[in-house]
């Protein structure tokens, strides 16, 4: 069973984008561009541009123009936390809802709501404290 964080496509997106130049950072580059990165993720160059654009405003990520241009971290990987890339482009949100995705509890008050909110702090505490280096080290302990 899989298990909805209740993230957007976007935020999705820039978790993916800054792993991959976390992992970038790591090598003798440190850029990518929008092709390079909408082809390994499989994904829209125009919702990804859009995405990194305001991972940019957030100061997360920094472009550089022309032949040897692209996207790279603006900070260390292990200075960024997923949860900063989560809220670039989410906002800050997570928590609440109805587990069965209504607007509104059809009982008036939700019997579960303590429960929803336990696992929202729980995921908001994780994302917080995970950054994006954890996840390079650990793909490079496993190849």
């Amino acid at each position: 069973m899989a298990f909805d964080l209740g993230l957007s496509q976007a935020a999705n997106l820039a978790v993916h984008a800054g792993l991959l130049l976390a992992e970038e950072s790591e090598g003798d580059g440190g850029r990518l561009t929008v092709a390079e990165m909408s082809e390994s993720l499989s994904v829209s160059r125009s919702h990804l541009a859009k995405v990194l654009q305001r991972l940019a405003r957030e100061g997360l990520v920094e472009s550089c123009r022309g032949r040897a241009g692209g996207f790279r971290l603006a900070r260390p990987a292990f200075d960024i936390s997923l949860m900063e890339l989560v809220e670039a482009v989410d906002g800050p949100s997570l928590t609440g809802g109805c587990l069965l995705g209504d607007p509104v509890c059809r009982r008036g008050e939700c019997v579960l709501s303590n429960l929803v909110d336990e696992v929202g702090n729980r995921v908001i505490e994780s994302l917080s404290e995970a950054t994006l280096m954890e996840f390079v080290c650990s793909q490079n302990e496993g190849a």
